[in-house]
């Protein structure tokens, strides 16, 4: 059964996905911003380089300064190519990057003639690459700080005339203002872009769960048909057997000695009890399906549980039990031991005639295993998984007598009670089926009494006292 969520719990999800995924878009824009920066920082870099490869040094003190400052700016934007990792870089370094890019278009203005070098463009760079970094307020204020250290150097310098220092003191600032811009609607598209794409993947995981639920419906519908088809055969024999009886005892009652009578009423009265097991099967498949089983759990001895599934198997004199040191199991005895009967019926089909089947019960932590293992053909490895399907019957036991449902009963029943069964190999041969089911707390035991269990003989060992591991016999 594929199970539905619960809407608030898809929202919550889907918000959560949708934040891992905005933090993963941030990460991946920053450092995609730092590494383009990267790029530009060196292909000015080498621009500069080019130019002063270009046109004669100035003579005499100028010419070391200048070439420092290149070597200097080279190593760092060569460097910065790769100083970059996985991860988001954060906000101190990406300001550090930015402050040690002013620093250094500040030095190579200084060597290239002060506040009238031509290199004073450079400052629209940072300004630029301030906006690839931030929003327009921060970007804004970037600008507004080159300004102030443009201005600064004016000041100091006072050659260059007044309304050219406007001019460009105007330019840094509305480039601040143009690049911001752009970068606010660059990240607005990619905050809208990002939530189209989550809201794209909600929808589509909304439709694969829509079609995961006509697919469940789908073979929900293929189930009931299969149900009815193989419920209608299954009437069909005994019915038929019955009526059988009925029209003999009507049209030939008087040819009928009373020992032939009482033949026909045995048959008949044993397939209406087959009919009746066939209900009641049907019925506990169907509250299964529904999850409509109602369970009274209760403190309750293994050797009870035992006693009475080998009674109603009608198995008594072929099982040898081993339990060892265990408690009492939390668990509803009618449904445990109707487990057990149907396991215990499932080896008396397919086990030979006189063999015996071994029923070892021991405690796993929490926990207390059931093993019953017989000593038939056992099951393929390839068949066990499918074994407990409905209606799912082993390949070389198709004419046996049964409904397929058995096994299917045994594991709703035990997976109801918080346990789990499989299928296994025996010892030398045959199938072992073990299931679990939860140990009996103190507190559950504290009500209960002890009381002796009747058909039980336990096998005393050497010294005369019962010991974790004793074999108990059913007789």
């Amino acid at each position: 059964m594929v199970r539905r969520s619960r809407p608030e719990e898809t929202m919550g999800a889907d918000a959560r996905r949708r934040r891992r995924d905005g933090a993963r878009g941030r990460v991946f824009d920053a450092l995609r911003t730092e590494r383009w920066i990267s790029v530009v920082r060196l292909a000015v870099v080498l621009v500069v380089v080019g130019i002063e490869a270009l046109s004669p040094f100035a003579g005499g003190q100028h010419g070391s300064p200048r070439i420092v400052v290149l070597g200097l700016a080279l190593v760092y934007a060569i460097g910065s190519l790769f100083a970059f990792g996985p991860h988001e870089p954060s906000t101190a370094v990406r300001a550090m990057v930015l402050l040690l890019d002013t620093a250094f278009v500040t030095a190579w203005v200084l060597v290239t003639g002060g506040a009238a070098s031509d290199h004073w463009a450079l400052y629209l760079i940072v300004v630029i690459s301030a906006g690839m970094r931030y929003d327009l307020p921060v970007t804004m204020g970037v600008a507004a700080g080159v300004d102030v250290l443009y201005a600064a150097l004016l000041l100091a310098d006072g050659g260059l005339p007044r309304e050219l220092a406007v001019h460009r003191l105007s330019l840094v600032l509305i480039t601040g203002f143009a690049v911001g811009m752009l970068a606010q609607q660059r990240a607005l598209h990619r905050r809208r872009g990002r939530e189209l794409q989550a809201e794209v993947e909600a929808r589509g995981r909304e439709l694969s769960v829509h079609r995961a639920e006509v697919e469940r419906l789908r073979r929900v519908d293929l189930a009931k048909s299969e149900f009815v088809a193989v419920a209608a055969h299954e009437f069909r024999s005994p019915l038929a057997a019955i009526i059988g009886v009925l029209s003999a005892l009507r049209d030939h009652d008087g040819a009928l000695t009373a020992q032939h009578r009482l033949e026909l009423i045995d048959g008949a009265a044993a397939q209406a009890q087959r009919l009746a097991r066939l209900v009641d099967d049907l019925l506990t498949v169907s509250r299964i399906e529904d999850g409509a089983l109602r369970l009274t759990l209760v403190p309750t001895e293994p050797r009870k549980l035992l006693t009475e599934a080998a009674q109603a198997s009608g198995m008594t004199g072929r099982l040898v039990i081993s339990i060892g040191r265990v408690g009492k199991v939390r668990c509803d005895p009618d449904a445990i031991i109707r487990v057990l009967t149907n396991l215990l019926d499932n080896a008396r089909k397919y086990a030979p005639p006189d063999s015996k089947v071994r029923i070892v019960v021991e405690e796993e932590d929490e926990l207390v295993r059931f093993r019953v293992a017989d000593e038939g053909p056992g099951i393929p490895p390839e068949q066990r998984e499918g074994i407990f399907e409905r209606f799912r019957r082993l390949e070389e036991g198709a004419a046996k007598p049964g409904s397929g449902l058995g096994l299917y009963i045994c594991r709703g029943l035990v997976e109801a009670h918080g346990g789990t069964i499989s299928v296994g190999e025996a010892e030398g041969g045959g199938a072992e089926f073990t299931f679990t089911l939860p140990r009996a707390t103190r507190q559950d035991e504290a009500s209960e009494e002890p009381r002796p269990e009747p058909g039980i003989e336990i096998s005393p060992s050497p010294n005369g006292s019962e010991r974790a591991g004793r074999d108990v016999a059913v007789r």
